[in-house]
């Protein structure tokens, strides 16, 4: 286990160990050192400007070690090299440091940008930086690999613009993405409920707050006008109860015509989806709300006594109050025809 040990130190101290002092190894060094300085000047507390200038020393020195090493020894896939693209990889680190989520988007974005340019320099520069004009097979070589590389950029933007779209309007998840050729969902953080479920609750919570225990006779009038009463509702409804505020502007809040049921009514709340869809058809919510009429009785009010001084028997008065029962059922998408939605 020890002669391991030191045979992998051996190679590891062969391989960083520069035969000249112009030599890909040489940058290594500098680069390990500068980055040990940078932690002993934060360990001693300087000031921050001298540990920013250490630590970009180290990162450049990083970056010319591995392009060189691998200009000379390059790394191939499948008879291509991807040392470049090693490189790229190395930089855009080092140019997006620190890496918050967007920015982490624009380094994935210039990566292929950044790589192709690091493929091209040799090609119109020498080593004493003197410019060269690259031979016609390799100048269409180099605008073959441009273009692949705005193509790979064009889908990695692709890509986070997508998910940007989950993220502000994540009904689109209600679609079917297993036969796309252009979106690959990578990400497990959005939920798949589309808000419309969230807009059906809100107004089935209206209803009955504006419904439940008032008299019948009210009631039924309130539905003869139930297509003004449930267009109230939804101009009601804040656009705060959807965790998604933006998506608002794509559902449209409506109910057909109430039906007799049970004795009572059934009023069915429908939430239209006017966004973008998978399909050629766009989709419905929908969320059904029973009312029935409750006999209730209350004590009559008492009568003036007779002239014989005896009180007749009153009977109590009856009388009917809403009651409205909401399916708690979580909605599912129901696909329709563009044309029947009003």
């Amino acid at each position: 286990m020890i002669e391991a040990f030191r045979d992998s130190l051996d190679r590891i101290r062969i391989l960083i160990t520069p035969t000249q002092y112009f030599a890909w190894q040489t940058l290594l060094l500098l680069s390990i050192f500068s980055w040990l300085m940078a932690i002993l000047a934060e360990v001693l507390d300087a000031a921050t400007l001298t540990v920013n200038i250490l630590s970009t020393c180290s990162w450049i020195s990083l970056t010319a070690a591995i392009w060189w090493a691998l200009w000379r020894n390059p790394v191939r896939v499948a008879g291509f090299s991807i040392s470049a693209w090693i490189t790229g990889a190395v930089l855009c680190l080092f140019l997006f440091n620190p890496w918050p989520p967007e920015r982490l988007r624009w380094a994935l974005a210039a990566w292929p940008l950044i790589s192709t340019a690091i493929r091209a320099l040799p090609s119109f520069f020498r080593w004493d930086l003197e410019f060269k004009r690259p031979k016609p097979e390799v100048q269409q070589e180099l605008v073959l690999i441009l273009l692949l590389n705005l193509l790979l950029t064009s889908w990695i933007l692709f890509y986070f613009q997508v998910q940007s779209w989950f993220g502000r309007y994540p009904s689109l998840l209600v679609n079917d993405f297993d036969r796309s050729a252009f979106v690959y969902d990578f990400s497990s953080d959005f939920e798949r409920i589309p808000q419309g479920v969230l807009l059906l609750e809100s107004a089935a919570d209206a209803l009955e707050q504006q419904l439940n225990g008032i008299p019948w006779p009210r009631t039924e009038r309130w539905l003869l006008n139930s297509e003004a009463q449930v267009a109230d509702i939804a101009r009601e409804i804040p656009r705060a109860a959807l965790y998604a505020p933006e998506e608002s502007l794509f559902w449209k809040l409506g109910a057909p015509p109430p039906i007799g049921a049970a004795g009572g009514y059934r009023l069915n709340f429908r939430a239209y989806w006017r966004g973008p869809v998978a399909r050629e058809n766009g989709y419905y919510l929908e969320k059904s709300c029973q009312l029935t009429p409750q006999r209730r009785t209350r004590p009559a009010p008492p009568s003036r006594p007779s002239p014989s001084g005896r009180s007749p028997a009153v009977p109590p008065v009856e009388y009917e109050t809403t009651i409205v029962q909401c399916d708690t059922a979580v909605p599912e998408p129901q696909w329709i025809d563009a044309s029947a939605v009003d």
